[in-house]
Order: structure tokens, then sequence, then C-alpha cells
């Protein structure tokens, strides 16, 4: 998924070719800041399952990765790369959030769906 979103968010930059190729620099920080944000989530993700739960969990940490990806989506055209750092992070803890969340109101979702696009979405857009 990590691959194919730098096809979505790059691509949604119209082309590196069109305009004499001047989208080119654009889809190059769409890619950095893409790739920050997935990172950032995974380690804040990674960080929390090591500190609170006392073990590594690989779902909680590949779950971090997507809500860092959805969390800088819509902005990834416009926020700097320090920008999307932050915007990584807040995701992880709005993704671990939420899910904290669900749980206590005992719904079930057990792919953690909402957490990650409804959550991270939300925060995301507003970031």
């Amino acid at each position: 998924l990590w691959m194919g979103w730098y096809g979505f968010n790059c691509g949604s930059t119209l082309g590196a070719g069109a305009g004499g190729g001047s989208y080119i620099n654009l889809a190059a920080k769409v890619a950095v800041t893409t790739t920050i944000s997935a990172a950032m989530g995974a380690i804040t993700t990674m960080l929390y399952s090591i500190c609170i739960e006392g073990f590594f969990n690989l779902t909680v940490c590949l779950n971090g990765v997507l809500a860092g990806l959805v969390s800088i989506t819509a902005g990834c055209a416009v926020v700097e790369p320090w920008a999307a750092m932050t915007i990584g992070i807040i995701g992880g803890f709005v993704y671990l959030s939420a899910s904290a969340l669900l749980k206590k109101c005992q719904i079930d979702d057990p792919l953690d769906a909402f957490p990650i696009h409804g959550g991270c979405g939300t925060f995301g857009v507003l970031a």
C-alpha cells in the first residue's frame, strides 16, 4: 500500500512532464512529505506498542503507516517536510485514540478501518 500511495499522491500533481516538466519539483516534494508522514506514523505507533503494551505489535505498527499516509494525503503538496513529520506523529496518535475509543464503546472494527480512514482522514483534512 505504501508504494501505491506514491502513485496516488505524486500522480495527483497531474504528471511530471506536464507544463514542460514544471511539476517534477512538486511531485518530488509530495514524495518526501508522503514518506516522512508514513514513517512517523509507524515510529509513533511502534514506540507506543513497545512502551505501553510492553511488546512489539506489528499490526499496530503497520496501521500506523496507514494512519500517516491517510493523514498526509489531503495536504501532501502544500505542507513542508517538518509539518509532514508532525502530521504523521499526530496521525499515529489519532489512530491509537480512535481505536481505543471504539474498543471502549464496544464497537467491533477488527481491521481498525474507521480509526485509520475516518479519524485520520478527518484529521488530515483539518491539518
